[in-house]
């Protein structure tokens, strides 16, 4: 480029250049996926109205097994209500206690992802060898409960490593959700011959719990955020970027009679949206390494 045209170049011209594009199936200008998160826990879930982080709570842990008793069917049946792919996040320990549970998601068509042994143990401070064996006992427990391994993977709590993409890999796992970096997927060499692929957080705005439980707001906060993040993603895409919509539900919160009227006029406008690719994370991910697209 010479100077004449580096002088000529404007911020557009820049930000065209620098920003990543891609291409969903059939044209379409938002790919969407739903992710539901379904946990156990060893000492608390993520609510509880007494005690100390850490400590064995008796009341929080019957919080968190609403999931599987209950908000689970539900949202099972609100999914197959509106023909939409739903992509569960599983703890290891909840497969090992609950695999009919899991063998029934599976049977209704949708994605496994592996999600920890406990929601409440995390690989952030773990030594290699523990890392190693939580992943591979969570994929091994899914896998024997559904008859499927996961292809994809999601930390408790984001708390994945320096290593742990690697050690993913070396698992078969291929595709991860532990970044928040971007709104698009990307391909990512992990510092090994392989390459994994990279699913960003962009359901930071349609989060049941960062949006209805530890704020303690209206289901409301969370339908105003997914709205507006929808909105303004379907608009770009109409304009030749397309984007990518997430939600985050958990099966212990979102499962709660209080939020499904919420999630039915969620899923009822999705449903109803044209150009809109109704997919599964790994299905999404599938596309993206085929497609070659890297940050």
């Amino acid at each position: 480029m010479n100077e004449k045209q580096q002088t000529e170049r404007t911020w557009r011209d820049i930000m065209a250049e620098s920003r990543r594009q891609v291409e969903w199936p059939n044209g379409a200008v938002v790919a969407s996926t739903i992710g539901i998160a379904l946990e156990s826990f060893i000492n608390q879930s993520q609510y509880r109205l007494s005690g100390k982080p850490g400590e064995r709570n008796e009341f929080s842990l019957s919080y968190g097994e609403y999931g599987v008793k209950v908000g689970v069917w539900r949202i099972l049946e609100l999914l197959d209500a509106y023909g939409l792919p739903g992509n569960f996040s599983i703890s290891g320990l909840l497969a090992e206690q609950h695999p009919d549970v899991v063998d029934a998601i599976v049977r209704a068509g949708h994605d496994v992802v592996g999600h920890g042994w406990a929601n409440d143990l995390f690989l952030l401070g773990a030594t290699e060898e523990d890392e190693r064996k939580m992943i591979r006992d969570t994929l091994d427990a899914i896998e024997r409960a559904s008859g499927v391994r996961p292809a994809g993977w999601a930390s408790p709590a984001n708390s994945s490593n320096a290593r742990t993409n690697s050690i993913l890999l070396e698992e078969g796992v291929w595709w991860t959700g532990d970044d928040a970096s971007d709104d698009l997927p990307y391909v990512e060499n992990a510092g090994t011959s392989e390459e994994i692929v990279i699913l960003p957080k962009v359901n930071l705005a349609a989060n049941d719990l960062i949006h209805w439980i530890l704020p303690t707001n209206s289901t409301k906060v969370f339908e105003e955020g997914f709205m507006d993040t929808f909105d303004t993603i379907y608009r770009e895409g109409r304009h030749g970027r397309p984007q990518w919509s997430d939600i985050v539900l958990h099966c212990h919160m979102a499962g709660r009679p209080v939020f499904i009227p919420t999630m039915e006029r969620i899923f009822k406008f999705l449903s109803e949206q044209e150009n809109v690719w109704h997919t599964t994370k790994t299905d999404l991910a599938q596309w993206v390494r085929e497609q070659g697209v890297t940050q």
